[in-house]
């Protein structure tokens, strides 16, 4: 518990959110190729956090932190509003939040941008620093033992539907406090007609002290999505836990249409993540001392790889694969992970001048074919919208920036299309 209270720096913070492609990568560079290709397995997980995510967590941990403080035993309104919510479990209503929790304002948190911009890797991360569940013993008044859940991490539902993240939530409790002898009907309550309100009487025993809900995208909106984002916004209300919901642009656009439970429940600090700029060309072959993000992301993913340290990164690198992943961080990722792999089972191109622009290309269009798609798509964009157009934009909402739903075409396809299923 000391260690979830304790403010981190901003170096701890950034040290703990990035995650490297390759553990213990400058012990590999003079392995052979067979470990070099079994450590790049992992390279898929890198992730190197943005500043304006690293002020995004800050802000979140804070919010906990200080929900966490008001919890205390020692004031009788709480400590009768907790022993209350107990009796919730055999069904008894809801009970109003003490002062100490409802005085807190902003908790409803809000996270979004086109996929593959790093969300759900950047809540990991923020799992990974709030910990594991664990118990804590207290002294009289607080309760002898208690749970403490930092963090409760929801998927959106496959189904859609609110019945199925009552489910995941029912699920993914007992995984933390069940074990091998747990009867098989243990918080079946969930699922019942009462489910909502066990569910939140649960979240406050257990201590959560944040709910997450990641992964909402065009496809899962739906007639059910009000129903979920309802009752998000009633647990945050009887509880005063704080709610992260994170989903594509095109899904919180979407959420638009539940008219004051979406704005009543993204109350608080949220971040949308656009595509990474351009990189500033180079200037005579030599890079410009503003590097910009999109160079310093290349670099790092290079420096990342287990290739020896003769092998230089080309300058132009950053600019060869720009065109192939349009900004998008999951792209350059995988894109990257085959181009270590080719250097690595390719020695003769790691050569200064050996590696190409057409090589590097060609390596990234093989690696994303599957993705043509959706990048072609994200390439109209900046096109005039034609009506033969509209079934690839549909398609690949997800992908797309939030600008373009400002689009008259498009924002008269999105609404049919919504309207539609709701």
């Amino acid at each position: 518990m000391a260690e979830i209270m304790r403010v981190l720096s901003a170096t701890e913070l950034r040290n703990k959110m990035r995650w490297p492609a390759v553990p213990h990568a400058a012990e590999l560079r003079e392995a052979d190729p067979e470990t070099k290709i079994q450590a790049l397995s992992s390279f898929s997980g890198a992730y190197l956090p943005l500043t304006e995510t690293l002020t995004f967590i800050s802000q979140v941990l804070a919010k906990i932190r200080e929900v966490y403080r008001a919890k205390q035993f020692g004031c009788e309104e709480f400590r009768r509003y907790f022993h209350a919510t107990a009796e919730v479990l055999h069904g008894e209503r809801l009970r109003p939040l003490p002062a100490c929790l409802s005085s807190i304002t902003d908790t409803g948190f809000w996270l979004t941008g086109p996929s593959l911009m790093g969300r759900t890797a950047a809540l990991r991360r923020l799992v990974e620093i709030l910990g594991r569940p664990f118990l804590v013993e207290g002294e009289h008044p607080a309760p002898r033992c208690m749970w403490v859940i930092p963090v409760l991490y929801l998927t959106y539902p496959t189904c859609g539907t609110l019945q199925g993240m009552l489910r995941d939530m029912r699920e993914r409790v007992l995984s933390v406090i069940g074990g091998y002898d747990t009867d098989i009907n243990a918080l079946s309550d969930i699922e019942g007609w009462r489910g909502q309100n066990v569910a939140i009487a649960i979240c406050t025993l257990l201590n959560v002290g944040l709910v997450v809900l990641d992964g909402g995208g065009f496809a899962n909106v739906n007639g059910h999505t009000a129903a979920i984002l309802q009752f998000l916004l009633k647990l945050r209300q009887h509880t005063g836990i704080p709610v992260l919901i994170s989903g594509t642009s095109a899904f919180m656009y979407c959420t638009s249409f539940m008219g004051t439970t979406s704005s009543n429940l993204v109350n608080g600090p949220g971040l949308h993540l656009d595509p990474i700029p351009k990189p500033v060309p180079l200037v005579d072959g030599v890079v410009p001392k503003a590097r910009g993000v999109w160079r310093q992301v290349v670099t790092w993913l290079w420096q990342e790889g287990v290739l020896p340290e003769h092998c230089e990164m080309p300058a132009a690198l950053p600019e060869w694969v720009y065109g192939v992943t349009l900004g998008r961080f999951g792209w350059l990722v995988q894109g990257f992970r085959a181009l270590h792999v080719t250097l690595v089972t390719t020695p003769e191109m790691q050569q200064p001048g050996s590696l190409t622009e057409d090589a590097v290309r060609q390596i990234f269009e093989r690696t994303l074919q599957l993705h043509t798609g959706a990048r072609s798509a994200i390439a109209r964009t900046q096109e005039v919208v034609s009506g033969q157009s509209k079934l690839a934009v549909l398609k690949n909402l997800d992908h797309l920036p939030a600008a373009l739903f400002e689009k008259p075409q498009v924002y008269e396809w999105l609404d049919e299309a919504i309207l539609s299923r709701i």
